[in-house]
C-alpha cells in the first residue's frame, strides 16, 4: 500500500484531466480543419485525376492513426484516473483508521481523567498500545522507593505471554539499574540492543517475536515516574503517525496523573483544614497547624503564615517553616513581600520557576491571600526548591485553601476576642461582688475600729464587748464573700461539660462551708451540655446561692436540673423571707445579681423567671434550650 501523501500525489492530476476535459473536442476540430485544408489542395494540386481514390487513401491511413491516438489518449486518461481513485480511496481508508485511533485516544482520556486512583491510569495507559497502535504487548515500570531509587518495579504488564511476563519480572527483580530509564531521550531500543528492559531476554523476545520498543516517559511535577514501553514486531517500530499517537497518549497520562495527585492533594488538604476550623485552638497554635497542612499536602520546603491587621496596618508572622531565623533573611523577606502583594491583589500570586541562581534558593513559590466575610486576615506563602511545583494550575486549589484557612483563623480570632471578653466581664463581676460585698463590709469595720476605740477610751468595756462581736460576724460574712468569689474562679472549662456533676460537686461544697442545706437532683442523674453553656449555668447557680445566703434568710435550699423536650431547666428555690411588698419589681431586676444572672441566660437563647413572696421563699427558674447558641462566656 503507498503511503498517504504518495496517493495524495496524484489527485491534482485527477482535476487536471478534469480541466482540460472541455478542450480536447476544440483541439480535435481545429487539428481535422487543417487537415481538411491541406489534403484538399495537396491532392487537388498533385493529383487531380485520382483526387477521390487519393482522399480516400488518405482519409483510411490518417483515420486509423487519429483514432489509435485517441483511444490510446483516452485509455492513458481512465487509467489515471482509476489510479487517483484508487490512491483517494487508500487515502481516505487509511484517514479513518487514524481517525478511528483518535476517537479511541479520546475515548481513552476520557476514561483515564474519571480514573479515582493511580492503579486505573497506569492500567489504561497499559493497555491503550494495543488499540492505538500495531504493538504486540506493553508495560509499565515505576521507580520504587522514595525519591526514586536506583530500581526497577514492574507496576503493569499487558499482552505478554506467560512466559516472557515471568523472564522479565525475574530478570527485574535481580535489579535492573533505573539510571538509564530515568534519563534516557532515545526511547526506542532495538531487541538486540543494550536496553536494560531487553537485557538477558533476547531469546525469549525473538521467540516471542518481539522485535522492538518504544518508550513512553511518564512525568509527574516535572519528575519522570514512570516509563511505559510499547513492544511491537518490526525491528523499525511504528511508523511515524503511531509515533505521533503514543507521543498523544504520554501527555494525557501524565495530565491525567497530575490531575489526580491535585484531586487527592486537594481532599486530604481540605479535609485536614475542615477539621482545623472547628477546632477552638489559640491563634499561634492554630496558625501552626494550618500552615503544617498546608506544607505537607503541598510538599513544600518552605513556608510562613502571615496575619494582618487593618486597624494598624501592620504584618505578624504567626508561623513559619524554613524562611530563616532573621526579617531581613532573603526568604522571609519574599514571604513578607509576596504576602502584601496577594492581599493587595486579592488572589493568588504564584512564580513557577525562580532562576536557579536566585539568592533565596527557591525554585517556585506562591502566595494566597486569606479573606473571609470580606474581611483580610492576612496570606499563606509556600516555597518549594524543585521548579514548577507550584504552578497555575494550582490556582484554584490554593484560594481554596486559602479561604479555609482564613475561616479556621477567623474563627480562632473571634475565640480569643470572646475570651477576653470573658475576663473583662468576669473583672466586673467581680468589681461588683467586692464594692456591695467586701469593700463595704471593710468600710464598716474601719467604722467600729474608730468606734470601739472611743469606747475603751470612756471605758465603756460592756458596750465594746458587744461590738467585737458584731465585728467577727462581720469578718467571717466578709470571709465567706472572699471564698465564693475564689471558688468561683475556680469554675474553669474542664470537664466542665458534665452540668450535673459539677453542680453536685458545688453545691456540697456551698453546704459544707455556709452550712445552709442545698438538696440537689438531677433528671437525667448524667447530663452532658456544651462546656460555654454548662459555664453559663454554673455561673448562674452560683449567683443564685450567694444571693439566698446573703439575703434570703433561708434554711433550705432545692437545685433542680432536669432535661425535656429539647430544653434545660434549671431551678433554685428557697425557704427564705422572700422579697418584701414595698421593694418595687423594676428594682429587683436592677439589682446586680439578677441582672447578671438574666444577662448570661439571654446569651444562651434562654429565659429567666423570678417567683418570690413575702414569708414564702423565691424561686428561679431557668431555660435555655438543649442546642445552645452562645453569644458570650464570662
Amino acid at each position: 500500500m503507498r503511503g498517504p501523501w504518495k496517493q495524495l500525489r496524484s489527485i491534482p492530476l485527477h482535476f487536471q484531466l478534469r480541466r482540460i476535459r472541455w478542450l480536447a473536442p476544440v483541439i480535435v476540430l481545429v487539428l481535422a480543419a487543417l487537415h481538411q485544408l491541406l489534403l484538399q489542395n495537396l491532392i487537388d494540386l498533385f493529383f487531380p485525376r485520382w483526387a477521390e481514390a487519393a482522399r480516400l487513401l488518405v482519409y483510411t491511413f490518417t483515420g486509423s492513426i487519429v483514432a489509435w491516438m485517441g483511444l490510446s489518449w483516452l485509455a492513458t486518461a481512465v487509467a489515471r484516473r482509476a489510479e487517483a481513485e484508487i490512491g483517494l480511496r487508500d487515502a481516505y481508508d487509511e484517514l479513518d483508521a487514524n481517525h478511528q485511533k483518535l476517537l479511541a485516544l479520546h475515548d481513552l482520556g476520557q476514561n483515564v481523567a474519571a480514573a479515582n486512583n493511580k492503579q486505573v491510569v497506569l492500567e489504561l495507559a497499559a493497555r491503550a498500545p494495543l488499540h492505538l497502535t500495531e504493538a504486540s504487548s506493553s508495560t509499565v515500570v515505576t521507580f520504587d522507593g522514595e525519591n526514586g531509587s536506583s530500581r526497577l518495579k514492574l507496576d503493569m504488564a499487558w499482552g505478554l505471554s506467560e512466559n516472557y511476563l515471568k523472564a522479565l519480572r525475574t530478570q527485574i527483580d535481580k535489579g535492573v539499574l533505573a539510571d538509564r530509564c530515568r534519563t534516557c531521550t532515545v526511547l526506542h531500543a532495538h531487541v538486540d540492543g543494550d536496553c536494560p528492559l531487553f537485557a538477558g531476554l533476547q531469546d525469549q523476545a525473538h521467540q516471542e517475536g518481539i522485535r522492538s520498543l518504544v518508550c513512553l516517559p511518564i512525568v509527574q511535577a516535572n519528575e519522570r515516574i514512570a516509563v511505559l514501553s510499547a513492544y511491537f514486531p518490526s525491528a523499525d517500530g511504528p511508523p511515524e503517525d503511531q509515533i505521533r499517537l503514543l507521543n498523544i497518549l504520554g501527555g494525557v497520562v501524565a495530565a491525567a496523573l497530575e490531575s489526580l495527585h491535585n484531586r487527592q492533594l486537594q481532599v486530604k488538604t481540605l479535609n485536614a483544614l475542615d477539621r482545623a476550623t472547628q477546632t477552638a485552638d489559640a491563634l499561634d497554635d492554630l496558625a501552626v497547624q494550618v500552615l503544617n497542612i498546608a506544607i505537607s499536602g503541598w510538599e513544600a520546603e518552605a513556608g510562613g503564615l502571615f496575619l494582618y491587621d487593618e486597624k494598624s496596618q501592620t504584618w505578624s508572622c504567626r508561623a513559619q517553616y524554613n524562611l530563616g531565623q532573621k526579617l531581613a533573611d532573603p526568604r522571609f523577606d519574599l514571604g513578607l513581600d509576596m504576602a502584601r502583594q496577594t492581599l493587595n491583589r486579592n488572589t493568588p500570586l504564584i512564580i513557577p520557576d525562580f532562576e536557579p541562581e536566585a539568592h533565596h534558593g527557591l525554585r517556585s513559590v506562591a502566595a494566597a491571600p486569606l479573606v473571609t466575610e470580606g474581611q483580610s486576615v492576612g496570606a499563606l506563602f509556600l516555597g518549594a526548591n524543585r521548579p514548577l511545583a507550584l504552578n497555575d494550575n494550582h490556582r484554584e486549589l490554593l484560594a481554596t485553601m486559602a479561604h479555609q484557612m482564613a475561616l479556621a483563623i477567623r474563627n480562632a480570632q473571634l475565640y480569643t476576642q470572646l475570651g477576653q471578653m470573658a475576663v473583662l466581664e468576669e473583672r466586673y463581676r467581680l468589681s461588683r461582688e467586692f464594692h456591695d460585698g467586701l469593700a463595704q463590709t471593710l468600710g464598716y469595720l474601719g467604722l467600729q475600729s474608730e468606734r470601739l476605740e472611743n469606747l475603751l477610751k470612756i471605758g465603756q468595756v460592756d458596750t465594746a464587748v458587744t461590738e467585737f462581736a458584731e465585728m467577727r460576724r462581720s469578718i467571717r460574712a466578709a470571709y465567706v464573700d472572699v471564698r465564693e468569689a475564689i471558688d468561683g474562679l475556680r469554675l474553669g472549662t474542664e470537664s466542665v461539660g458534665q452540668l450535673a456533676a459539677r453542680l453536685s460537686e458545688y453545691t456540697t461544697e456551698f453546704t459544707r462551708q455556709t452550712g445552709l442545706h442545698v438538696n440537689f437532683t438531677a433528671v437525667p442523674e448524667s447530663i452532658q451540655v456544651p462546656p460555654a453553656a454548662a459555664l453559663q449555668l454554673l455561673r448562674i447557680a452560683q449567683e443564685a446561692l450567694t444571693n439566698v445566703r446573703k439575703h434570703a434568710q433561708a434554711e433550705e435550699v432545692d437545685v433542680r436540673l432536669r432535661q425535656f423536650d429539647g430544653e434545660l431547666e434549671l431551678t433554685i428555690t428557697d425557704d427564705g423571707r422572700g422579697f418584701p411588698h414595698a421593694m418595687p419589681v423594676d428594682r429587683q431586676y436592677r439589682s446586680h445579681g439578677l441582672a447578671s444572672m438574666r444577662e448570661r441566660t439571654e446569651s444562651l437563647g434562654g429565659s429567666l423567671t423570678v417567683a418570690t413572696q413575702p414569708g414564702q421563699g423565691t424561686r428561679i427558674m431557668v431555660v435555655v434550650p438543649v442546642g445552645v447558641s452562645i453569644e458570650s462566656v464570662a
